[in-house]
């Protein structure tokens, strides 16, 4: 028989326990759901943590209905394109559009996801499947362009971003791949209004800057070139991730114009961005070249070499440059080599 105390001891016991569950049951409740977290995680831009939390939410007890599980598995493919992963991206939007075939947003995703992944003649057949459905917005029209131009296509990819640019002419991003399609085709000063268009939205905008100055040099336009590009070079001191584009194209330019010192530094400070660039290298080889410093040039030149070891053309001057440092055997090695990749009917360059 227990006695009156091991009865209050027992009934204590399970007061703390029915207690202890009862505080984990709120705190359950107050934890967010899955599918808020994958929101919070999508929002801050960790997608891959993002897509696994969707992934998780889509087939939990969580979500009360079948569409709100179809919901987390297309954002679970936003998140998975956001990443990166395309494959998974297109299995999770294919799977989501099997329980909506006419989900035009769904349909918009896939469209991207395919043209990411270059497969335009698929993706151009999706985004006409979804604009049956739904008027497409300018980024959608702006992904068909980038389709064509997959497709070599230019005339098309204008034609189309003409339209992007009517639907949302404050989109600085169609303005840019206008401007580059325009390029492609050699309409220089169309492409030269697209990049304007660009820097009066975004003004400082490195790559509309570095584009622009390419558009100005076609036209010969030097000076107007060499402005832009020091701009470019200077708007993006501050980037944590600077492209070497606009120093090489401004180291270049500089060369043709005979400022070889104004040249070395900016080739050299483009190679600090990106050492393993054949094209920075061999620019910075040719000013070295230009201010006699043959034994530097070489040293760059055979790193371009062995960056892009199938480009005749680096092959070709890298026994130009053997030969004027009195390096015969290695010169002939080059030369020979440079116009078995070029072919025999071709004609190496000499610049």
């Amino acid at each position: 028989m227990k006695t009156p105390n091991a009865n209050a001891r027992r009934a204590a016991w399970l007061g703390v326990v029915l207690l202890t569950v009862w505080i984990a049951g709120i705190a359950a409740a107050q934890q967010p759901s899955l599918y808020a977290q994958g929101q919070q995680a999508y929002a801050e831009k960790r997608y891959a943590e993002a897509a696994k939390l969707f992934a998780a939410s889509s087939t939990a007890k969580e979500q009360a209905t079948e569409a709100q599980a179809a919901d987390a598995l297309l954002m679970e493919g936003r998140s998975l394109a956001n990443a990166g992963d395309l494959a998974g991206a297109e299995h999770a939007v294919k799977s989501y559009l099997e329980q909506d075939l006419r989900s035009a947003p769904a349909l918009y995703l896939l469209g991207y996801v395919l043209q990411r992944a270059n497969k335009p003649k698929e993706s151009l057949e999706v985004f006409t499947r979804a604009a049956a459905i739904r008027r497409p917005t300018a980024n959608d029209l702006r992904i068909v362009a980038l389709d064509y131009v997959l497709l070599n296509d230019y005339l098309d990819a204008i034609r189309w971003l003409e339209r992007a640019v009517q639907e949302d002419p404050q989109n600085a991003d169609v303005w840019y791949d206008l401007g580059r399609s325009q390029m492609n085709q050699g309409n220089f000063v169309a492409a030269e209004k697209a990049f304007d268009r660009v820097l009066a939205l975004v003004p400082g905008d490195v790559k509309a800057l570095n584009n622009l100055g390419l558009s100005y040099e076609a036209q010969n336009r030097i000076p107007d070139a060499l402005r832009v590009y020091q701009e470019a070079v200077t708007s993006q001191r501050s980037s944590a991730h600077p492209s070497e584009q606009p120093l090489l194209n401004y180291g270049t330019l500089l060369i043709s114009q005979n400022r070889t010192a104004e040249a070395v530094a900016v080739l050299e400070s483009a190679i600090k961005i990106a050492p393993k660039d054949a094209k920075c290298r061999e620019q910075l080889a040719r000013a070295y070249q230009q201010d006699d410093r043959l034994p530097e040039a070489r040293e760059q030149l055979e790193q371009a070499v062995a960056l892009d070891p199938k480009n005749p053309r680096l092959h070709y001057q890298l026994g130009r440059l053997y030969h004027r440092l009195g390096s015969e055997e290695k010169s002939r090695s080059e030369l020979d080599l440079s116009a078995k990749l070029y072919g025999t009917h071709s004609t190496p360059e000499t610049k």
